[in-house]
């Protein structure tokens, strides 16, 4: 007969890890965006025209900021294997989409949205290590 594996008490949690490939993730989004939105506005001519620059690279960042919570989901639900813990340790990233849009469509300093969503950011960092370390958690795969 083959030997039962033990099922280890070690599991991994390494929060940094997996924001920092969800912030790649988000980069990538961000530099597919304004590398082709300038074919685009070629494309398009006087469309495109009436949008102005700062909606333009606004977008963009609104657009990587959606792909990082996209990407955080995706690998937290790979790593937890529940979708209960991957939504809550990722959805404290999602009102980040919420500056960026707003200065997409009205005009806010670029400087401003980076004060407010790096303020955030720090909330929403140690909001996740705390779902990612909670006792209920623990508990659950102790008994």
């Amino acid at each position: 007969m083959g030997q039962r594996k033990e099922k280890t008490s070690y599991e991994f949690n390494h929060t940094p890890t997996t924001l920092l490939v969800a912030l790649f993730g988000g980069a990538c989004g961000f530099i597919a965006i304004e590398s082709t939105i300038g074919d685009a506005m070629d494309a398009w001519g006087l469309q495109m025209k009436r949008v102005s620059s700062w909606q333009v690279h606004m977008g963009s960042t609104c657009v990587g900021v959606a792909t990082f919570f996209i990407f955080l989901f995706i690998l937290e639900l790979m790593e937890t294997k529940s979708k209960i813990t991957a939504w809550r340790s990722s959805v404290p990233w999602l009102p980040l989409v919420l500056p960026t849009a707003l200065a997409t469509f009205v005009h806010v300093p670029f400087y401003i949205v980076i004060v407010i969503c790096a303020g955030y950011a720090v909330w929403a960092y140690h909001r996740t290590c705390s779902v990612r370390r909670s006792p209920a958690r623990s508990e659950r795969r102790a008994i």
